[in-house]
């Protein structure tokens, strides 16, 4: 492949040497700062490195994904598990080209590798583990929890709603604040914060050109909509049925009532970063239990047909790794998304539904905390437990 040996390093300002040295691995390629640029000139930085034709993505100091690089004059790459992808040329001292998303028409970034490396400053400063924040969006306010913590001493944190979070973001310190950045191949967001006294205003910048400023206290107690009364089942409610599209080609028909086991019905979508993270647990849940429940992934498609909507869901059960399995509920925006299950209205992408082994609803969760936040944890473990008890129920 032409193109692909750069030399050179540049150094950052507001990044000092405290993440470990490349590995053995790692330095026969060549390391790169990786910004994208919003529609504000606002920068999300990030490390890249390039190892022959893979592009390994570092989303701060908490994960990792790889793209594959096909081409020769202009090298093109389709991120992980999403409808993303980029081009990339070479010049002097780098590449130059864009991020772009394959299911939103004109979503365009500019994207450019400059060769060096971001390495993260220890974080000396205590600050809350929590903040309850206004989110100040147009003319409306809207709750959300700003949570900090370290990893190896590096700022981390995310940003909750009550109906999901921003995933990973790490930062570092600023005068009077700190400023937080996440890249995972679709969320895109930059946090900018100050601190006085335990209270907090700031700024975000997501994806395009979303933006909002909040404010906010300390509070390590506040919560939110408690996600297990937000979705209800509609009042004409008896059972669950569908009969929807297969990976396979096959049509899968669902009724509970005639379900054995505990199931988990998961509303998802392949461009929901959210659901990738439920995704994953839920699938940790489908190979523990081993054969003992059902976990069904109903997959909501906005690409316009049932053949693009059935590669979306593929390529997602395909980059996660998922075994359990996946339907297309809708596959165009002009299709009702609430026709397919009997609750009052979808609220968040994602939602699950999980029935004991009679076909009855036990719980409704709206919306997933993932692993950057504070209750993902027992989540996790309260839900296993949950499982647990409905296995032991189903065979009793």
């Amino acid at each position: 492949m032409k193109n692909l040996l750069l030399t050179g390093a540049i150094s950052m300002a507001l990044f000092s040497c405290s993440q470990p040295e490349p590995t053995a691995e790692e330095a026969t390629g060549q390391e790169f700062i990786g910004s994208i640029i919003q529609n504000d000139s606002t920068r999300v930085s990030f490390n890249v490195h390039l190892q022959e034709n893979i592009l390994t993505f570092y989303n701060g100091v908490q994960e990792s994904f790889e793209v594959k690089l096909s081409g020769e004059d202009t090298l093109r790459g389709t991120f992980p598990v999403f409808a993303s992808d980029l081009w990339l040329i070479a010049k002097e001292d780098g590449y130059i080209g864009e991020y772009y998303r394959t299911d939103a028409n004109n979503y365009r970034l500019p994207l450019e590798l400059v060769p060096g490396r971001m390495t993260y400053e220890q974080s000396p400063s205590e600050f809350s583990s929590q903040y309850a924040i206004t989110r100040y969006i147009g003319e409306q306010e809207k709750p959300a929890l700003l949570q900090l913590s370290k990893k190896d001493g590096v700022l981390v944190g995310t940003i909750a709603t009550s109906t999901g979070d921003s995933r990973f973001m790490t930062g570092y310190e600023v005068e009077g604040g700190f400023e937080l950045m996440g890249f995972d191949g679709r969320f895109i967001y930059k946090v900018s914060a100050k601190v006085t006294d335990g209270n907090i205003e700031g700024h975000v910048w997501a994806g395009m050109t979303g933006y909002y400023n909040f404010s906010g206290t300390s509070d390590e107690s506040a919560v939110l909509e408690n996600p297990e009364e937000m979705s209800k089942m509609r009042d004409d409610y008896t059972h669950i049925e569908w009969h929807l599209p297969g990976l396979n080609g096959d049509t899968v028909h669902f009724d509970s009532r005639t379900i054995t086991k505990p199931t988990i019905l998961a509303i998802q979508g392949s461009w929901c970063p959210n659901c990738m993270d439920e995704g994953r647990v839920l699938d940790q849940y489908y190979r523990e239990f081993e054969g003992a429940i059902d976990v069904f992934g109903l997959s909501y498609e906005y690409s316009g047909t049932l053949e693009k909507a059935t590669a979306a869901v593929q390529k997602m059960e395909r980059d996660l790794g998922t075994s359990f399995p996946m339907v297309i509920a809708t596959y165009d925006s002009k299709q009702d998304r609430n026709a397919v299950l009997p609750l009052e209205q979808i609220r968040s992408y994602p939602t699950s539904i999980m029935l004991d082994h009679e076909g009855n609803v036990v719980k409704i969760h709206t919306g997933f905390y993932g692993p950057s936040t504070k209750q993902y944890e027992a989540y996790v473990k309260e839900t296993r437990e949950e499982l647990e008890a409905l296995v032991a129920r189903a065979n009793g």
